[in-house]
């Protein structure tokens, strides 16, 4: 684990936890440590954590599946035992991107199921939510990627088989959050990328969401792709810690926006 003390704490932590597809990804990484770092100049305490992975699945070879080291709930036991800590004292934000999310999300699941702790609220960026990637309507398809819904589609089952390593995990809701009823989460901010096929699934959980009345603050961030926070010279890295970072104020002080994409 890695904190990051404000100079002058002004707000609920948070813990962070950064993306990878499972599989990648660290705490040095941008979308982790610079994230942590602007966050932390504002006024809030940030925790990031680099938790276990699952094992490596590029390539095309057939997946060995089963249990292995990394694989879920790994990653969410030591999330759930990171941010147990850092709630110790208080109220606590949750969030993280694209695999982090999911991770995340789930560990939310979980503490709901399980009794545990609450988060003052979750802040999910271009995260993954479902087993399968779910369809986007023809009108959306002009604004996502170059890349061809065959191939996004294979590879997050891909991915995601990997993460749990048991089909019948792929319908678990505390492993793959968008596959069972998150109702009772705490206010949620769902910020995903314009151009970025895996958007779809951002936008199927923020509508579950939406149903289970669970608060929820859904954006886009125009213009931008996948992984936009792992690019601090990127315009879109400020536009999209902008929103996050009003996010976490306004839900701090019992504000929590509510908005849809146009």
């Amino acid at each position: 684990m890695r904190d990051y003390f404000p100079a002058r704490p002004t707000g609920s932590p948070l813990l962070w936890i950064h993306g990878g597809a499972f599989a990648g990804g660290d705490i040095d990484m941008p979308e982790s440590n610079v994230v942590a770092h602007r966050l932390a100049a504002s006024g809030r305490r940030v925790r990031t954590l680099q938790y276990r992975l699952a094992p490596d699945f590029s390539g095309e070879t057939p997946l060995v599946l089963g249990a292995a080291p990394g694989r879920y709930p790994a990653a969410q036991d030591d999330v759930l035992a990171a941010f147990t800590d850092l709630a110790a004292a208080g109220p606590a934000f949750l969030g993280g991107a694209s695999a982090g999310a999911c991770i995340a999300a789930g560990s939310a699941i979980r503490m709901r199921d399980e009794g545990g702790l609450i988060p003052t609220g979750l802040a999910f960026v271009y995260g993954v939510f479902h087993s399968r990637l779910p369809a986007h309507s023809d009108a959306e398809g002009q604004y996502l990627t170059t890349v061809t819904d065959a191939t996004a589609r294979r590879w997050m089952t891909r991915m995601m088989l990997n993460y749990v390593g048991v089909e019948a995990l792929l319908a678990n809701p505390q492993a793959i959050p968008g596959e069972g009823n998150p109702s009772g989460l705490s206010p949620v901010l769902v910020l995903d990328a314009e151009h970025d096929v895996l958007r779809a699934s951002g936008k199927r959980f923020a509508q579950q969401l939406r149903t289970a009345l669970v608060p929820t603050d859904e954006r886009v961030v125009a213009g931008s792709e996948h992984g936009f926070l792992n690019d601090p010279s990127s315009p879109y890295f400020g536009q999209g810690m902008t929103i996050l970072q009003g996010w976490l104020d306004q839900t701090d002080h019992g504000n929590a926006p509510l908005s849809v994409p146009d």
